[in-house]
């Protein structure tokens, strides 16, 4: 009879060792923050990649890196978030640039390669759709980011 029960225990330990070996982990979340990164040109204090985790806004962004005192802060809209991988161009404050959102025909058409058909076009876009950043420039047919680059420093919003 001891034996039997004996035997029963070490029955029942390998069945219980076997169900326990077989039970599924349980998964292990790991917590990954997600880096981002933007390419900040001109007058701020940092230029090149900055690399961020989360969203931040312009104005945040702002804050963190730092500007000279030459920026024209009033070519970005500080509560836009800012993009994953995208460049953000600050220029030095010029009191003959003109405005994106304001600026007449002729007024465009004086920039550097801008006709009228281009001027046009620009104030056709900001009717529908009005610039919220320097960049919304490269959304009209026929200018691309070499005419942007070229502008960027005569324009503001």
């Amino acid at each position: 009879m001891k034996k039997r029960y004996q035997i029963l225990g070490m029955i029942i330990l390998i069945i219980c060792s076997i169900i326990y070996d077989y039970q599924k982990p349980e998964a292990i979340e790991e917590e990954t923050i997600e880096m981002s990164y933007v390419t900040l040109e001109g007058e701020f204090n940092v230029t090149g990649n900055y690399e961020f985790e989360g969203e931040l806004t312009i104005g945040e962004l702002i804050d963190k890196v730092g500007v000279s005192d030459e920026a024209n802060l009033d070519v970005l809209d500080m509560d836009k978030k800012v993009e994953d991988e995208s460049r953000i161009y600050l220029p030095p404050q010029n009191n003959n640039a003109i405005s994106l959102n304001s600026a007449t025909l002729e007024e465009l058409m004086t920039l550097s390669g801008v006709g009228e058909k281009t001027a046009q076009k620009i104030i056709d876009y900001r009717e529908v759709t009005p610039f919220e950043c320097l960049e919304d420039i490269m959304n009209i047919s026929g200018i691309g980011e070499k005419t942007y680059l070229n502008l960027r420093e005569s324009l503001c919003l």
